[in-house]
């Protein structure tokens, strides 16, 4: 037979975990987590788009440096051009001028494309922004009401965690073990009585008596091969 001690323990276990559902099932506790996943989602949105338009930024930079550049290079050819006679070097050097030309078109249309996209972060982030001072409300509306609902239920709370903690000087360490580590996996109840002789208390399945039988000799619990419960026999 397992230490009522403990069965009583698990019992104030059992209350807790159905407090604790409770206050998560709860309209407050569900408002409050989707407001909370919004605004989060809100704060990274934002984060990116700052972090892309200091990219843009620095790429408009450089890209502007190049625009400069090619224009001083043009300059120079149009004017080595101007002073030019020989057919060949005109010819040589025109080739030359139309490759910056070129390069200066394929700028010319990268600052547009960053132009472009630096509107449209602009307005993300406009919108973006408008909406998040309300979620922030939302979910601080939502948090007070919830911290109010958690005050209510912590009395309750507090005693039982109390009683748990004086029983646990009653309870024997290597029975208090095994509950802790079946429990901690989600399972609930872990100790629970043998029925009929062959079935769990807890699954309700059947099990062979020898096995059963076989699994009792020389101690008072058995793990169900079903659901992994201990059982033990309500002598």
């Amino acid at each position: 037979m397992i230490q009522q001690e403990m069965l009583t323990y698990q019992q104030l276990d059992g209350e807790l975990n159905r407090i604790e559902r409770e206050l998560r099932k709860s309209d407050v506790f569900i408002q409050r987590r989707r407001y909370k996943a919004a605004s989060q989602e809100c704060e990274e949105t934002i984060a990116k788009l700052d972090a892309r338009a200091a990219e843009l930024k620095t790429q408009l930079a450089v890209a502007q440096q190049t625009v400069r550049q090619i224009s001083e290079v043009i300059e120079e050819h149009s004017k080595e051009m101007d002073t030019l006679q020989d057919v060949d070097e005109l010819n040589y050097m025109n080739k030359k001028l139309n490759e910056q030309f070129a390069e200066l078109n394929n700028v010319e249309k990268e600052i547009k494309r960053i132009l472009r996209e630096g509107e449209e972060i602009s307005k993300t982030f406009e919108e973006t922004s408008a909406k998040l001072p309300r979620l922030v409300a939302g979910y601080n509306k939502y948090n007070d009401e919830f911290n109010k609902a958690a005050a209510e239920i912590k009395p309750r709370v507090n005693q039982i965690r109390a009683q748990q903690a004086e029983l646990r000087k009653s309870i024997d360490d290597h029975i208090f073990d095994i509950y802790k580590k079946v429990a901690d996996g989600g399972l609930y109840p872990v100790f629970v009585p043998l029925e009929e002789g062959t079935r769990c208390g807890g699954c309700r399945m059947e099990m062979p008596k020898a096995a059963v039988d076989a699994q009792f000799a020389g101690k008072p619990y058995m793990r169900c091969e079903h659901c992994g419960r201990i059982i033990f026999k309500n002598d």
